[in-house]
């Protein structure tokens, strides 16, 4: 494991409750899930239902739980399903702390305050405007100002959303300033969020490069003030602009999007046959076999293994939406095995 960071908040991946999702999560090894905190977004009612049903036998250590719609908006009924949420899980759940977006923590903390427990609560502010942080800030004070709420929060994200890029070393200098200023408010722990991955893979036939702008625009903000100890969040290889809209689209062609150091290798086949998953697994043991870290690496690494695997008969690879699991779980151990 890498010691740079050591002293860090853990990595925050931001992952969708989604079936292949949750296998990346309950298939990460032992080792890596202890430097992970991962922001688990349960979008709607049947992610809630499988959230009840499910949580504890997949993730099993402290996790972030977000309600809250992409915009960072809760309705009445996410917040009774939130609410019934931290009353009825146990285990694991216990240590599932919320996450609210500022301007609407005080109506769903008075919601959420009978059932919260010993649990802490996350603040998750969406910058949009990376540049400009008045009416945040604003939200913060507002929210904070009731005693109870602040004294049960000890976390904060900030999250971009889209990784800002051609960014001036003033310009960092000044988000370094804006992020001491809100972690001052009394949070123990900040992390800063972002994605890089693109919106759409529609230029790329066979295989390319996605630079990982996200990890190198974080490194520039934590050489900046390595005091303030802003912890690394990320989308992964996901755009942060995915809505369940494209749930539709996202599985029709057998894709391997494996994170190296600065970018992301994208091999893409041109459909979602098995028969296409082995070519392109193939290619990532074989043309690009320097970049590829070995079945042993993680459980998203041992299926691209098993499907290259010439020996291996052809019913025991595993294919279509375990794409999705592969590179998310390669995904949290390249950052944690090799980075952060």
């Amino acid at each position: 494991m890498p010691s740079a960071y050591v002293k860090y908040p853990p990595y925050v991946p931001i992952v969708k409750w989604q079936k292949w999702e949750r296998l990346a999560l309950k298939k990460t090894e032992p080792a890596v899930a202890l430097r992970v905190l991962p922001c688990i977004e349960v979008r709607d009612s049947s992610q809630h239902e499988m959230a009840l049903d499910e949580y504890e036998d997949t993730w099993a250590l402290p996790a972030l739980v977000d309600y809250s719609n992409p915009q960072g908006e809760l309705s009445a009924d996410r917040i009774k399903e939130l609410v019934q949420f931290l009353r009825q899980v146990k285990g694991s759940a216990l240590h599932a702390s919320p996450v609210l977006n500022p301007t609407y923590a005080l109506l769903a903390f008075a919601k959420i305050k009978p059932v919260l427990g010993s649990r802490k609560i996350t603040l998750r502010v969406r910058l949009g405007q990376w540049d400009d942080t008045s009416q945040h800030i604003a939200a913060l004070k507002f929210a904070l100002s009731n005693a109870d709420l602040a004294a049960a929060t000890n976390r904060l994200m900030v999250d971009l959303g889209k990784t800002p890029t051609e960014v001036s070393d003033q310009a960092v200098k000044g988000l370094v300033g804006q992020l001491k200023l809100m972690k001052a408010m009394g949070f123990e722990h900040l992390h800063l969020s972002s994605g890089a991955f693109p919106d759409s893979l529609q230029n790329i036939n066979g295989a390319d490069t996605v630079d990982r702008d996200d990890w190198t625009f974080w490194t520039r903000i934590a050489k900046a003030d390595p005091s303030l100890l802003v912890g690394y969040s990320d989308y992964g290889p996901l755009t942060p602009n995915w809505s369940e809209q494209q749930l539709v689209r996202r599985g029709g062609r057998a894709v391997i999007r494996y994170a190296l150091d600065d970018k992301w290798r994208v091999i893409r086949a041109s459909t979602n046959t098995k028969a296409d998953s082995i070519a392109i697994s193939t290619l990532m043991t074989t043309v690009f076999l320097s970049e590829f870290k070995g079945a042993p690496f993680s459980y998203g690494d041992r299926l691209i293994a098993d499907r290259a695997d010439p020996t291996l008969p052809d019913t025991k690879k595993k294919s279509g939406h375990y794409h999705i699991t592969e590179y998310w779980n390669h995904h949290i151990a390249h950052v944690v095995k090799l980075q952060y």
